[in-house]
């Protein structure tokens, strides 16, 4: 599913299973990032990855939603309902005072920010990218 991900949200940089590995191996190791996963009838229809940072200039620690994917079949379903509400608990019970979320790409932008929206979550700000590869 992480390659699926990667190859239509952002196919540019190419997939890896090597870091998908380590990512899990990090996430078992120290859970973060902790992995949330959706399933229906014991398959394995979306993801989310979160992570959870200190502040650089305060005190106290936020959590990231850096991963949201559900399967193109699962589009429109509970599963990224779920998926969100889990990231939402999670948060909260380890004290994170807020939750920064988006996308990184330009897929689906319009619908992950209403989506998101739809949680509490606020636009504040851009966030932007300057690529640094030739070619």
């Amino acid at each position: 599913m992480a390659r699926l991900n990667v190859m239509q949200t952002r196919p540019e940089i190419g997939f890896s299973e090597r870091e998908v590995l380590a990512t899990c191996e990090q996430y078992l190791q120290s859970a973060n990032p902790t992995i949330f996963v959706a399933e229906d009838e014991r398959c394995l229809v979306g993801f989310l990855v979160a992570s959870m940072h200190g502040y650089m200039w305060a005190g106290g620690h936020y959590t990231t939603q850096d991963v949201l994917f559900v399967r193109p079949e699962n589009r429109g379903s509970r599963a990224a309902v779920h998926l969100m509400n889990n990231l939402i608990r999670w948060s909260k019970q380890i004290g994170a005072s807020e939750i920064l979320g988006g996308n990184d790409n330009s897929f689906n932008s319009e619908r992950t920010a209403a989506f998101l929206e739809h949680f509490g979550f606020e636009k504040v700000g851009f966030y932007m990218r300057r690529g640094l590869c030739d070619g």
